[in-house]
């Protein structure tokens, strides 16, 4: 959280389940959350979050679903 409070990032992307369970802190699966925000408040400012599938390793399967998420995001989030 401190570098986030440091960086001031517009959005942030979590790459895999593991990152995303731990910053929700809650067990979650990608493929349930994929394409919505997640807005969490680090010292009074809210940040956006974006769970997206992990797309090196095993998880090279789920490499387009990863682009696709990326690419949504951006257009979401970047292109408003």
């Amino acid at each position: 959280n401190q570098e986030i409070d440091i960086i001031k990032p517009k959005m942030n992307i979590h790459f895999g389940n593991q990152v995303s369970s731990k910053n929700k802190k809650k067990k979650i699966s990608v493929s349930t959350v994929r394409k919505q925000p997640f807005i969490k408040n680090i010292n009074g400012a809210n940040y956006t979050f974006y769970s997206v599938y992990y797309p090196v390793g095993n998880g090279h399967f789920n490499i387009d679903k990863s682009i696709e998420d990326i690419k949504w995001i951006i257009k979401e989030e970047i292109n408003e």
